[in-house]
């Protein structure tokens, strides 16, 4: 199901680009271990054809994998799905345990913190690390807005 028409100032963007640009940043996120585990931006189903040989290639320019997830769990008139990406496989093992657990991001974001957050640190030496927040700030989910019909996102949990 693609949106009906853009909204507002964003009508000129390109859903696919701006699809592929978000995935290259949270891609290059991941490759230099900034983030464990990144999301691409929420996309409908029928997306995924027009989307995936060029996330095939930021994957492997950025040397990081893909997981795509098909989110079954959510009612097929309301599905979005979106790519998990990630650089070592026991991250992507870790996201799998959560999900395999009956929990999905779009309704338990906090159970998958974690795994998404920034400033997060593992390895030799993680636990001495203490990251905080400088300035929390309001933000708008702009993605929902270029990507998605109104209404869509937030996923209705069901």
């Amino acid at each position: 199901m693609q949106p009906d028409k853009a909204n507002n100032s964003y009508d000129s963007i390109d859903r696919r680009s701006y699809i592929l640009g978000m995935m290259t940043a949270f891609a290059e996120c991941v490759a230099n271990e900034c983030k464990k585990v990144a999301f691409s931006p929420p996309f409908y189903p029928d997306d995924y054809a027009s989307v995936l040989p060029a996330a095939e290639r930021i994957a492997r320019e950025q040397a990081i994998l893909l997981w795509y997830e098909q989110n079954l769990d959510i009612p097929a008139a309301q599905r979005l799905n979106w790519f998990v990406m990630y650089k070592f496989p026991d991250m992507l093992d870790e996201y799998r345990r959560l999900r395999d657990a009956g929990y999905n991001p779009a309704w338990h974001f906090d159970k998958f913190f974690n795994l998404l957050s920034y400033g997060t640190a593992w390895g030799e030496g993680a636990e001495a690390v203490t990251p905080r927040l400088r300035a929390p700030a309001a933000t708008t989910d702009t993605y929902a807005i270029v990507l998605l019909n109104p209404g869509d996102w937030p996923i209705r949990k069901k």
